[in-house]
């Protein structure tokens, strides 16, 4: 049986799909809900993340950063720091971010969020659906602020 999550990433993936051809952005998709996108840096780099989106939309995806070469997720090397909420946990800090939330993951900063209201945390801004969270990803990654990679 399809799950919501299913149903829901069939339909935001269209978009995130014309945005990643667009702007040169690597996207594939492993499963129903999970897939890997490669988003270029400011120093010419280019950042991965695994994506898990089970049980979305009534909790937000889980961002990892990812090497899509050992398929290892969240290791130093492979995590940028500085931005506005690349946080030096690990995780990007946002409402939108699964792994952000201490109930979720050890590294989440945050334990003051409800997970469940993610979508009407002010914090989340107009980062409702998977492209506008890649979009924001990628801004922050060629942002003045962005300082290279951690490890």
């Amino acid at each position: 049986m399809t799950t919501v999550a299913e149903l829901t990433i069939e339909e935001e993936i269209k978009p995130l799909k014309h945005i990643a051809l667009r702007r040169g952005w690597h996207l594939e998709l492993f499963t129903a809900v999970t897939f890997e996108i490669g988003l270029p840096a400011r120093d010419g780099t280019r950042f991965w993340l695994y994506c898990d989106c089970e049980r979305y939309p009534s909790v937000p995806p889980a961002w990892h950063w990812y090497n899509a070469e050992s398929k290892a997720v969240d290791q130093l090397k492979d995590i940028p720091c500085g931005g506005a909420f690349f946080h030096n946990s690990g995780v990007i800090c946002a409402p939108w971010n699964r792994l952000a939330y201490r109930s979720e993951d050890a590294r989440g900063p945050h334990s003051d969020w409800t997970i469940g209201d993610w979508r009407s945390n002010p914090y989340t801004g107009g980062c409702r659906n998977l492209a506008a969270m890649a979009l924001r990803i990628a801004v922050e990654l060629k942002a003045a602020t962005y300082k290279g990679r951690t490890g």
